[in-house]
């Protein structure tokens, strides 16, 4: 692969060649699977070999045309321009008010209007370097080949995600519609994924209805935008040429690609388990699209020329975002808890992926908080501040619904950056000075719904639990440390990507969780639930309040004492309302099926309209630890004989059907590093700590100067590490494209793309000047 590269490099087809490596390892992974058969360990590492052989051949290709390149090379001239305070993409160009730019910054730019500044003169006022072409770049940098090959990829993309909406269990005619009117909007708007994305991250969850929770609704959203971005040729090549970032981020893929081969081999059966349990082996293929995902949402953001308006659109999209989650959150909380301050009751919201626990719903809300304070003080409209603000303190509240110590903690310490950098940024001009009081007022305020929403009976009770829960997180750390398997690639690469919850079945650490498998018995489906803790198999119904329903199902127990339990329950997630159980006796150590049928009322659930009826949710549970019982040909009869439960024989393996756990410590590792540690090693620790410390350093250098964008990104960034000490973060991929995309872009805050060019040097007192020099007031 070296070989191949070097020819690629010398003969000035770098691009190409990256690009189909790309596409085989891809088209690898789209294969695998359906042919796992054929596929020998001998080609995974020659596949696992092609990106980093690849990259050194074309590495030394593209060196050895050192010279060629550098007489080809303007873009000293630039980055001398850039320091010097010209545009050095429109120099002496007048902007759309007619206005003369020579210069765009010290006291010169201080003087121009904010109206007349153009969006790369406003882009250097707040300390971001220009966006000017990379090495061998140009206005239109890609060659036509390249740019085919592109847009061929695109569509490949989108015929990916019309095959899976093609095969999508519910309201796929819905979901199509919706994604041809997201892509009209993008051919006309490509920047309207900055608001679309955002909003839709937290509430476009369909899992508990559909019971999609490997590949569901919101990657078919990100692999449309995806493949219209490619299509259009969004992504610039310069965004990843990042100094520091560029070696970092190129050494974390290629070693998350290692973990992912090694979560993923030796492949199991394609069978109806292989998309539906979280450990099976394709869950590697689950988790890695959160990097994906993140690598995403970096190469569009950094892409785009307007930052300013990019930032105001992000913003604006979680704002809708924190909204509709808050409202949910406040709505569950009114109908599960009530007024009651006494209620042991914890939210969880639209955020499906907690169905075994962990901080997902927090974490997602102390990350897009401080882009709705951002929002809030970019805007002019007091309409529109109003608004903004409200939806922030719904925010503060509904994280306080979930009783999450951790989320309290990260909000508090990004709130201390907000506040802080804002009164930088708002102090930086005079006219500005009378406005301190606004984000003290509005930190004041949020401090408010901090502690109203902490004075409840429940929320004492988990501070005074504090100390001996630390204990118990601190002991499950090790223990999950110590299952990993010895030897030095276990060391350096990880137990593998996913590869957590598989390891704690095996190991039966601390005590096996529930279990389930889907099994065919002379093709006939049926689910063998397992007990040895809290698990339920559910699925989403619409009983009606006081019908007689009738409950029928065939079971059997290979061996032992079984026993089978059924419960209609008011739930969204974990605590139960108005709960309806059934009993069913299964004689023990019978291998034929036996029939059941059972005749009973539902009694208060499902009562109430469209705003005040819960969510109900027909479960089977495994009372009696460590038997298996097999169940098949569900049916729930409503009075009207129409069947209430879907896949009932489970013909389409675990379609409708989504499991909750109880032992919220077997699924997760409970904090980020721990996480990191144990499925990607030390390298995949170590080069996330890296790129965060990067990133953490890039971004504190211009809010404390006054500018006010990487203020937000700081406050996230910092919410994001404090979450990360108390959860996994990065083990749900919708979470994990916030984490990698806040983590990326600060990381990259700041940097000019790296070029071969030999850069002036700036000696100390010249950067000291240019500092004194920089303009006041806050922008972003």
């Amino acid at each position: 692969w070296a070989a191949v590269g070097l020819i690629g490099g010398l003969a000035g087809h770098g691009h190409q060649a990256r690009l189909w490596g790309m596409a085989g390892v891809f088209g690898f992974l789209v294969c695998a699977p359906l042919a796992s058969d054929v596929f020998l360990y001998g080609d995974v590492i020659e596949v696992m070999a092609l990106l980093p052989g690849l990259a050194m051949g074309l590495w030394l290709g593209e060196r050895s045309r050192f010279t060629e390149l550098l007489g080809q090379n303007k873009t000293a001239d630039t980055f001398t321009a850039f320091q010097t305070g010209r545009n050095p993409l429109r120099p002496e160009a007048p902007d759309a008010q007619g206005v003369i730019e020579p210069s765009v910054n010290g006291r010169d730019l201080a003087r121009t209007s904010d109206r007349a500044m153009t969006p790369q003169s406003r882009s250097i006022h707040a300390g971001i370097p220009p966006k000017y072409p990379a090495q061998g770049e140009s206005a239109n940098p890609l060659s036509s080949g390249t740019s085919l090959t592109i847009r061929v990829l695109g569509v490949i993309l989108l015929g990916l995600a019309a095959a899976g909406l093609f095969d999508f269990p519910l309201w796929g005619i819905a979901l199509a519609l919706g994604l041809i009117c997201y892509m009209a909007l993008l051919w006309r708007r490509p920047s309207a994924w900055l608001i679309i994305v955002p909003a839709a991250l937290p509430l476009l969850d369909l899992a508990p209805w559909t019971g999609r929770f490997f590949w569901d609704e919101f990657d078919l959203l990100m692999l449309t935008t995806l493949a219209v971005g490619m299509w259009q040729g969004q992504f610039r090549a310069s965004v990843w040429h990042v100094p520091k970032l560029r070696g970092l981020l190129a050494v974390f893929v290629l070693i998350t690609s290692v973990s992912l081969m090694m979560g993923l081999f030796p492949l199991p059966a394609w069978d109806a388990n292989a998309l539906s349990a979280y450990w099976s082996h394709y869950n590697s293929l689950r988790l890695v699209k959160g990097l994906l995902w993140g690598l995403v949402f970096y190469g569009l953001y950094r892409s785009l020329q307007d930052r300013d308006a990019a930032f105001i659109k992000l913003a604006s999209g979680m704002a809708l975002g924190v909204l509709g989650v808050s409202a949910w959150a406040l709505w569950e909380q009114i109908q599960f808890a009530g007024a009651a301050t006494t209620a042991d009751y914890r939210v969880t919201g639209s955020f499906s992926s907690m169905h075994t626990g962990g901080g997902h719903f927090e974490a997602y809300l102390v990350m897009a908080l401080p882009f709705v304070w951002g929002l809030f003080f970019v805007s002019r409209n007091r309409f529109v501040r109003g608004v903004v603000a409200a939806i922030f303190l719904l925010g503060a509240y509904a994280l306080f619904s979930t009783v999450a110590r951790g989320g309290a903690l990260a909000l508090g310490l990004a709130l201390l950056v907000l506040t802080a950098g804002t009164w930088r940024a708002l102090g930086r001009q005079s006219r500005h000075r009378a406005r301190f009081a606004t984000p003290a007022l509005l930190g004041v305020l949020t401090l408010g719904v901090m502690i109203a929403g902490a004075s409840g009976v429940f929320w004492k009770q988990r501070i005074a639990q504090t100390v001996p829960d630390a204990s118990i997180r601190l002991h499950h750390w090790s223990e999950v440390l110590d299952m990993r398997d010895s030897g030095g690639m276990t060391a350096l690469f990880g137990q593998g990507l996913g590869s957590l919850p598989a390891t704690n079945l095996a190991s039966q650490l601390p005590d096996q969780a529930g279990s389930y498998r889907y099994a065919d018995d002379n093709g006939n489906p049926y689910l063998a639930l397992n007990s040895a803790g809290t698990l339920y198999m559910a699925q989403r119904v619409a009983p009606r309040p006081a019908e007689t329903l009738t409950l029928h199902l065939s079971a059997r127990t290979p061996a032992g004492k079984a026993g089978l339990e059924a419960s209609l329950c008011e739930k969204n997630l974990f605590n139960s309302r108005q709960c309806q159980w059934l009993k069913l006796d299964v004689k023990p150590g019978t291998p034929s099926w036996q029939t059941f049928s059972q005749t009973f009322s539902s009694g208060e659930v499902g009562a109430g309209n469209v705003l005040t009826r819960r969510p109900v949710q027909f479960s089977l549970y495994n009372p009696v630890p460590g038997t298996v019982i097999e169940v098949d040909a569900i049916r729930l009869l409503d009075s009207g004989g129409q069947n209430l439960v879907r896949n009932g024989d489970f013909s389409q393996g675990g379609d409708f059907w989504f499991f909750k756990s109880g032992d919220h410590l077997f699924w997760h590792a409970k904090n980020l590093w721990v996480h990191l540690l144990f499925e990607q090693g030390w390298l995949g620790a170590l080069l996330f700590s890296a790129i965060m410390v990067l990133a953490l350093v890039r971004l504190a250098r211009p809010a404390s100067h006054g500018a006010l964008e990487p203020t937000v990104w700081l406050a996230a960034l910092a919410a994001l590490a404090t979450a990360g000490m108390v959860d996994s973060l990065v083990d749900a991929p919708r979470l994990a494209l916030l984490v990698y995309g806040v983590l990326f872009v600060g990381a990259a805050w700041g940097a000019a793309p790296k070029t071969h060019a030999t850069r002036p040097k700036r000696s100390r007192h010249r950067t000291r000047s240019h500092l004194q020099a920089e303009p006041k007031g806050p922008v972003v």
